[in-house]
This record gives structure tokens, C-alpha cells and sequence, in this order.
């Protein structure tokens, strides 16, 4: 017996890449993913229903940003939650063998030559809950009353209210002043899915006007119907009524990034109001169970 052999190369290991072929691949590993963003605005821009398929993304995965939920609609629309391979091990949840995973980006300071601090961006790759061995988490439950949400959403609002008999147009249920940074409620309305609609429109008018440079309620118009439908969505509100078929023409014939930047102001607005209604009802529900231990 001898111990005189020569092992096999092992034909599985890749070689490694030098420094600079590194840099490389993930260079054209972050404009692939780009470019996946650019075709995902493509298509939504010019169906309808993928637009609806896109916000109906973006409500479920508000945490998300806008570029984020274009590429989550555009690898796994159904997806609600995501984590990478080391994430959902610490859940001690196995992903899947054979599941491809989903890119998207993720935000990395950096300190700049002056001192002053950048955001750069690296892709991430992550696995839906739907790739693992793991069960979905249950979806938080919504308030399905629109008469208490409108509550909430007035008592969270960052302008002021007033309510009113009558209202510029006959069939609004409340309506935005930007020049009095009001908004006005109509009085006596029975129909509490309509107000819990429009008051989440109007409260769309109010976010783009707060934290835009520039403000035009008729230019705002389609971006505070797809913030309510997205809000309404997310709390289990009726969303019909809402004109999200009627994507704006211009929009067509956009660069991609503008047409992004306009999706990112909508997703903003919308997290805006749905994270001020979230905590308050959160805090309702600590204040109950408090008074229930009592």
C-alpha cells in the first residue's frame, strides 16, 4: 500500500477572480439590474393592468422603494417577504433547492474624498418567503371600518382640518387647499367608503404639495389617485372607483428616470400616510390591551 497518488482536481471550484475582473462582473451585474428597471417602467407605463399589477406590488411591499418594487414586480410580483440566504438562517428557514433568487438594490454609505458622506448602490440578491421551507407570516390585520380610518387618518394628518357644508366641486367628499394648507371635510356624508376615499386622495394632494418643489393639483392629479388606491389596498378599503387605468400620456414619452421619479414620490407620499395611520393604530391596539390587563 502507498501512500504516492495525485488528487483529482476538483472541476466544481470556479477560479478566482482578480480585483479588477470583480469590479467588473459586479458593474455589469448593477447595470443589468438597471436595465431590468427601465424595461419594468417600460411595461407598466404602457398596460394598465400591469400598472395595477405594479402598484398592488408596491402597497403590499411599501417598505420598499419605488425602484425596489419595479424590480420585485418584475421577478415576483406575488412576493411578501424577502430576505438573503444568510437572513432567512438566522430564521434557521431553509431556501429552497433550486429557487433562482430575485436582485434588487441595496443602499451603502460611503465616505467621499471632501469628507462628506455618499449612498452608492450594490445589488442584493434575496428569496421570497414563497422559495423556503418556511410558512408566509400572516398578514397584519387591517382596519376594514373606513369611518374609523378616516378618523385616524384626519387625527395623524400635518395640516389642518375643518369641516364644511359645501365643497368647490358637488361630489367631493373632502378637498385639498394648498394655499391654506387645509384640508376641508364635507359634513354629513353616509357613504363612509367614499370619504375614506377621497380624504385619502386629498391627503395624496397634501404629501406631494408638503414635500415637492413645485406643486400643481392638476399635474398631481393621477399621482394622488395611485396614493390612495395603494393606501385603500393596503387597508382593505374598496379600491374601484379609482382611475388608475388613466396613465398619464406624457409619461409615454418620458425618460425612464423621470417616469421613476414620479413613481418615487408617489410611493413616498403613500408611506407617509400609511406609516402615520400604522403607528396610531398600533397605539390604539397597545392602549386596549393595557386596559384589558387592568
Amino acid at each position: 500500500m502507498t501512500n504516492n497518488f495525485s488528487p483529482k482536481k476538483n472541476s466544481n471550484l470556479k477560479p478566482q477572480l482578480s480585483p479588477e475582473e470583480w469590479a467588473e462582473q459586479k458593474k455589469a451585474e448593477k447595470e443589468s439590474v438597471y436595465q431590468m428597471i427601465d424595461e419594468a417602467v417600460a411595461e407598466v407605463i404602457s398596460d394598465p393592468s400591469k400598472f395595477k399589477a405594479f402598484l398592488d406590488t408596491q402597497s403590499r411591499m411599501d417598505r420598499y422603494s419605488a425602484a425596489n418594487a419595479l424590480l420585485i414586480y418584475k421577478q415576483k410580483p406575488v412576493a411578501n417577504q424577502l430576505k438573503d440566504f444568510s437572513g432567512w438562517a438566522e430564521e434557521n428557514v431553509r431556501v429552497n433547492k433550486g429557487e433562482k433568487s430575485l436582485s434588487i438594490l441595496e443602499p451603502v454609505e460611503y465616505t467621499r474624498q471632501d469628507g462628506t458622506t455618499g449612498v452608492s448602490y450594490n445589488v442584493k440578491k434575496v428569496f421570497d418567503v414563497s422559495q423556503t421551507n418556511g410558512r408566509k407570516t400572516p398578514a397584519p390585520s387591517v382596519i376594514r371600518d373606513p369611518k374609523a380610518l378616516v378618523a385616524v387618518m384626519l387625527d395623524t394628518a400635518p395640516i389642518e382640518i375643518e369641516s364644511r357644508s359645501e365643497m368647490p366641486y358637488p361630489n367631493m367628499g373632502a378637498f385639498y387647499d394648498n394655499n391654506q394648507r387645509t384640508l376641508y371635510v364635507k359634513k354629513d356624508i353616509g357613504d363612509s367608503v367614499a370619504l375614506c376615499q377621497c380624504v385619502a386622495q386629498e391627503l395624496g394632494h397634501a404629501e406631494l404639495a408638503l414635500n415637492g418643489d413645485t406643486y400643481s393639483r392638476r399635474d398631481a392629479g393621477f399621482q394622488a389617485v395611485c396614493i390612495a388606491y395603494m393606501f385603500c389596498k393596503k387597508h382593505g378599503v374598496d379600491t374601484k372607483n379609482f382611475a388608475i387605468d388613466r396613465i398619464p400620456e406624457n409619461w409615454k414619452s418620458m425618460e425612464p428616470k423621470d417616469v421613476r421619479r414620479e413613481l418615487a414620490e408617489i410611493r413616498n407620499a403613500f408611506n407617509e400616510i400609511h406609516s402615520r395611520v400604522s403607528d396610531e393604530l398600533y397605539r390604539q391596539r397597545q392602549e386596549r390591551s393595557k386596559d384589558r390587563e387592568r
